[in-house]
């Protein structure tokens, strides 16, 4: 935030696809599930979304802890794996 006192603006899930985690859900990069393929993310949700927020945060393979932005918020990750699994 600009401001210590102001709240921080919370960005979308879109947003969030949109600045990074296209780069590789897009196309699919070392195996990462496409934007908006229900059968690859079923996979992944099958431990629930909590655990794949969880996986998110920490990275996954060849994807870095937050997916290489160190500012997303846990809230912001979980609507970025919601916007692409939808």
């Amino acid at each position: 935030p600009v401001n210590k006192l102001a709240p921080a603006v919370e960005r979308s899930g879109k947003q969030i696809v949109q600045l990074q985690c296209a780069q590789c859900h897009q196309s699919g990069v070392n195996g990462a599930p496409r934007i908006g393929d229900r059968g690859a993310w079923a996979l992944r949700l099958e431990l629930g979304l909590e655990a794949a927020v969880r996986s998110a945060i920490h990275g996954h393979g060849p994807m870095p802890p937050r997916g290489g932005l160190a500012d997303l918020t846990d809230s912001e990750i979980r609507a970025a794996i919601v916007f692409m699994s939808n």
